[in-house]
């Protein structure tokens, strides 16, 4: 093989390597759950159906069902986003604290499940996803966002600028997005409304999270852990403050 064949290959295998590890999990389990439920595996056998995920100890659903998606344009721009804004707030929002990211995403996927169940929903990743982007407008409130049409806003109008785009997009209310910013505000609620007017904090991240994903301190190119360095976005990706997003069609789930 020549040097010129094996230079992109590299290249491709080091960007998946330099992805944060919680990306790297989603974006990972995003791809297999999809080529195999739409190749393989059955659909049926992937989403969340209470009476055979907890009846018939089908516990795999609870896993499948927030990575399962088409395999089209669509799934193709939602893997797109699930990378981009899950990076974005692992290596800002969340740097050098993996263990307290997990925790949200734990959060997150426990909360989902229950509201989705009063929906009837049996599949999660529109409202996962959206539950990553409301937390990235939340920490980015003042980023110019160009959307389409020349549209620039405020990063904190993100979330609802897409349920409006997919509410008009389908000719009804997008409940799983919904789900994904009505899940997304409780985590930010407890964890950074509520404890700054003085309130508890509920959220904790318990302590065996941390055993699993400790962090050390930080070097000068980035921040050390067990499992690799996250390079800081400080030093080796400066930051700009306008961001841009290009949203398709929406798929909705459930």
């Amino acid at each position: 093989m020549s040097r010129q064949q094996r230079q992109p290959q590299n290249e491709m295998v080091s960007w998946y390597k330099d992805m944060p590890i919680c990306t790297r999990f989603l974006f990972t389990s995003f791809i297999l759950v999809t080529v195999l439920g739409n190749t393989v595996i059955r659909p049926h056998y992937l989403v969340h159906i209470p009476q055979f995920t907890f009846y018939k100890l089908q516990i795999w659903r609870l896993y499948t069902s927030f990575f399962l998606y088409g395999l089209s344009l669509s799934g193709a721009f939602q893997l797109y986003f699930l990378y981009t804004y899950s990076r974005d707030v692992e290596i800002d929002k969340f740097l050098g604290r993996t263990a307290d990211y997990v925790f949200f995403l734990l959060f997150e996927a426990l909360t989902i499940l229950i509201v989705g169940w009063f929906f009837g929903f049996s599949l999660f990743n529109q409202s996962l996803v959206m539950a990553i982007i409301y937390i990235w407008s939340q920490h980015h409130r003042e980023a110019i966002v160009n959307f389409m049409f020349g549209i620039r806003f405020k990063g904190v109008y993100l979330p609802f600028v897409l349920l409006i785009f997919e509410m008009l997009q389908v000719g009804g209310i997008p409940w799983a997005s919904l789900i994904g910013v009505f899940t997304g505000h409780i985590y930010h609620y407890l964890q950074e409304i509520y404890p700054a007017t003085g309130g508890r904090r509920f959220l904790n991240t318990p302590q065996w999270l941390y055993y699993w994903f400790p962090t050390n301190i930080s070097s000068a190119s980035g921040i050390r852990t067990s499992f690799g360095t996250i390079l800081n976005p400080g030093r080796n990706a400066p930051r700009t403050e306008s961001t841009s997003r290009n949203w398709g069609r929406g798929y909705r789930l459930g």
